[in-house]
């Protein structure tokens, strides 16, 4: 890998952390469900700076090309982070039905007591 695109990656990458970063600073992001997306950067960050990582993972796992390691790489890493946003959203989507029920027991419960204080005038 060239220096010209160690560097111009490892700019991206660090403009990609800074958002992260920024994002968790303006608690638009929780740090919670954003691990995964610094996690990643993290590890991209050290094979920028680091190549021979790359190299070595491609001969022990058998890949000639030491860019298709890294479209693997980034490719377990993007499946990691949609099973993160799915459990995420499945679990607020079990508790906003915990919630809907809520609200409509306590509808019911306000319109029982509306009948009942009807009922007395």
């Amino acid at each position: 890998m060239g220096s010209n695109l160690r560097i111009f990656l490892g700019i991206i990458v660090l403009v990609y952390l800074g958002i992260i970063i920024n994002l968790l600073r303006k608690q638009k992001l929780n740090l919670r469900y954003s691990l995964t997306w610094l996690i990643s950067g993290v590890v991209l960050l050290i094979m920028i700076v680091f190549p021979e990582i790359i190299y070595g993972i491609s001969g022990l796992v058998g890949i000639e090309t030491p860019v298709n390691t890294v479209f693997v790489i980034e490719a377990i890493f993007i499946l990691v982070i949609l099973l993160s946003l799915t459990t995420i959203v499945s679990l607020l989507n079990e508790k906003n039905r915990r919630l809907v029920q809520k609200v409509a027991l306590l509808e019911k419960r306000i319109n029982e007591i509306e009948e009942v204080l009807d009922k007395r005038k």
